[in-house]
């Protein structure tokens, strides 16, 4: 057990418990790394994406990101599934935007983020036509 574990089931203090440890010459076992480099591989060669494998091993995305620097490789980004097209779709249908990310798997803040990347008209103030279309700020 941790010293986290111990002393929340015996109700006392992280510190005192690793006090009294330390004094019965108990040592805490090192703690080994839970994103190794065949997990990284995995995410590099699209096997599984990164938040699959942050996701299967109890991490942050950011943890697996920063595996992969201390290997010295890095995990390219994906290409983006909503393309030009499916973004001239979505503004011709006239449904409600949060329509439209629900279908994708996506928030509607990634669809206005993208429309904006795909040089979709905007105003003065960065909104993009999709968001100007929804009467949003």
């Amino acid at each position: 057990m941790t010293y986290r574990q111990i002393a929340a089931r015996e109700g006392w203090d992280e510190k005192t418990i690793a006090t009294h440890c330390r004094g019965l010459g108990l040592t805490s076992q090192p703690r080994q790394p839970v994103v190794t480099l065949p997990d990284v591989e995995s995410a590099r060669e699209g096997r599984e994406t990164v938040r699959e494998v942050a996701d299967r091993l109890g991490v942050t995305i950011q943890a697996v990101h920063q595996c992969a620097y201390r290997h010295g490789t890095r995990i390219p980004r994906r290409p983006s599934r909503i393309t030009y097209e499916v973004m001239r779709e979505i503004v011709l249908s006239r449904a409600p935007i949060s329509h439209a990310a629900e279908g994708l798997g996506v928030t509607r803040e990634t669809l206005y983020r993208r429309a904006g990347q795909l040089g979709l008209p905007g105003d003065r103030r960065g909104r993009t036509l999709l968001r100007r279309r929804e009467g949003g700020v």
